[in-house]
């Protein structure tokens, strides 16, 4: 016992002396000190902060506010859909050409990022204030026809005044919103040019950046149980918005600013280079990389996968009361928390089997827990049971968005432009295509489970009939969903070893154009030598063949630097 009790205090006392070693200095073959990382995650916060603002004002059929307050149907969800997809289209190539052709000397991504959490903020905390009043009076209505393919019954949707304002104020804050993650994401994933820092980065940077959404969603149950006891629904009390919404806006707000002054973008390009992109050049670009399908593709079908994850209608109606809002809190714990074994384990497997086989293993799994649910219908505690599998699994999921840097690197070798903002938003783009069929498809298998277009959800789902049917039919739905997620991951075959060789190129042609325009520096010198010495090594025909190409190598090594600067 004393000497695993000595074991741990010496494993303790040589984390902290790596700890104060690397806080203001990278570990060796790396590039990113622990201070930066820190300030990265606390950065990332605020998209933290944010998220717990915006799940629960997203126009869908299992948010509290939306079906007890706005009392939206899923008719108007689907109308609102198709809109909220019209204006994303609007607004992926905006923020492209914003992003990508960004030169401020403050960074490509971070001025934006404070001017786009407060615009951010504003527009959302608004939501839950916007009197009961508006949302009785109806504006205007308009009718769905039957469409007896899919057993949809005729219906006639209305709109109510505070239902337009809340769809308005939230297509203007996404416009925000998504500027700075997409922003923080660029950040993240030009922090480093090595792919294994970066995938170390990702996954604990996650653990530290969802703290924030990860207590506030316990504590807003929580706070309903107590605090709203005698209602049929605590969750539904929109009071438990009105003073959550404001506290998390100014966590979002003043969070930002540790990735704002905290941390530095690092891309592998010459010292003169200047972003400068047009839309239908870096469109093309990307839409002919297959790497840039297969994980759109994947992202999609992830999005439609993600309905099967129903325990807020768990909760709120199957268990329902004091004890559904005892429960969510339980959740909020326990079924967020099942993607930490993910995340720590994430980096290590990525190391020893590579990013393709985790995920391809991940997604099986998820489809495993999928059909697992299938069979949990009549008990909602196990039906919680199979979603926390399924969040395990879930887990290694980022993975995802570590293979973007990766595949950004590719694309820079092959063309010489930087595509992070076109990336994010020609990604939005096809998601948003895609959209308009997706978003139809929750409406249409809850119509399966016996939710008609123009019915209150809220009074529909707590018929026992309909809700287990509803269960049913969804579960379908992610079924299906994450069988096709498996399909695109097996056709990436952007291995470690590609990618590592895609950088010390990228290397090589920016200390070449640094020496035609003199300014070559000591490192650049450093890194083509390396580089030089390893391809031959390893007699590595990639590398040797794209240094074949430049013929100011050998003055290159011979170049007095001091001259050059």
């Amino acid at each position: 016992m004393k000497k695993e009790t000595g074991s741990l205090i010496q494993k303790a006392t040589d984390g902290l002396k790596r700890l104060k070693a690397h806080w203001k200095t990278p570990p060796d073959g790396y590039f990113v000190c622990y201070k930066e990382f820190v300030n990265l995650a606390m950065g990332s916060g605020s998209v933290s902060f944010l998220s717990v603002i915006i799940s629960w004002t997203t126009i869908a059929i299992n948010i509290p506010m939306m079906i007890s307050y706005f009392k939206v149907s899923t008719g108007f969800i689907f109308v609102a859909g198709i809109l909220a997809s019209i204006f994303g289209l609007v607004r992926a190539p905006i923020l492209s050409m914003m992003i990508d052709n960004s030169n401020s000397p403050k960074g490509k991504f971070k001025p934006f990022l404070p001017w786009t959490s407060i615009l951010t903020v504003v527009c959302f905390t608004f939501i839950p204030f916007i009197p009961e009043s508006w949302t009785t009076n109806v504006l205007f209505q308009f009718s769905i026809p039957e469409l007896r393919v899919f057993a949809v019954p005729a219906s006639v949707i209305e709109v109510t005044l505070g239902s337009a304002v809340m769809f308005l104020l939230i297509q203007i804050g996404t416009f925000f919103y998504t500027l700075l993650t997409q922003c923080l994401v660029g950040i993240e994933q030009t922090i480093s040019p090595v792919s294994q820092e970066r995938a170390n980065i990702g996954a604990f940077k996650g653990l530290i950046s969802n703290l924030p959404s990860s207590i506030v969603n316990i504590v807003i149950p929580l706070v309903a149980a107590v605090a709203f006891a005698d209602s049929d629904n605590p969750m539904n009390n929109i009071e438990l918005y009105r003073w959550a919404f404001p506290i998390c806006g100014l966590g979002g707000i003043l969070f930002v600013f540790f990735a704002y002054f905290g941390t530095e973008e690092r891309t592998v390009v010459h010292r003169q280079y200047v972003a400068k992109v047009k839309f239908r050049d870096g469109a093309k670009q990307l839409l002919t990389n297959k790497y840039f399908w297969i994980i759109t593709i994947f992202s999609v079908a992830v999005g439609v996968r993600g309905n099967i994850n129903m325990y807020l209608w768990i909760c709120n109606y199957a268990i329902g009361g004091q004890a559904g809002a005892v429960v969510l809190t339980v959740c909020n714990m326990v079924l967020n928390n099942a993607l930490i074994p993910g995340m720590l384990l994430g980096p290590w497997l990525i190391k020893k089997f590579g990013k393709r086989n985790v995920m391809v293993f991940s997604s099986i799994g998820f489809v495993a827990m999928a059909f697992l649910q299938l069979f949990t219908l009549s008990s909602p505690y196990l039906m919680l049971v199979a979603i926390f599998f399924q969040n395990l699994f879930n887990g290694l999921s980022y993975i995802s968005s570590v293979m973007v840097p990766d595949v950004l690197d590719y694309q820079q070798w092959k063309t010489g432009k930087r595509l992070e903002g076109f990336w994010q938003n020609c990604s939005a783009f096809i998601t948003t295509l895609f959209g308009f069929f997706t978003s139809a498809l929750m409406p249409i298998f809850m119509s399966f489970g016996g939710v008609g277009f123009g019915d209150n959800i809220d009074v529909a789902l707590k018929d026992p009939t309909i809700m287990h049917d509803t269960f049913e039919s969804v579960t379908w739905l992610g079924i299906i969903a994450s069988v096709i997620c498996v399909i695109p991951l097996v056709f990436y075959d952007l291995s470690e070893k590609k990618h590592a060789d895609y950088i010390r190129a990228l290397k090589v042609r920016a200390a070449v154009q640094n020496y035609q325009n003199a300014v070559l520096t000591a490192e650049d010198i450093d890194n083509v030598q390396s580089i030089c010495d390893y391809a031959k090594a390893e007699n590595n025909e990639f590398l040797l063949k794209e240094l074949a190409g430049y013929d100011c190598l050998e003055a290159l090594l011979q170049s007095d630097v001091k001259q050059q600067a």
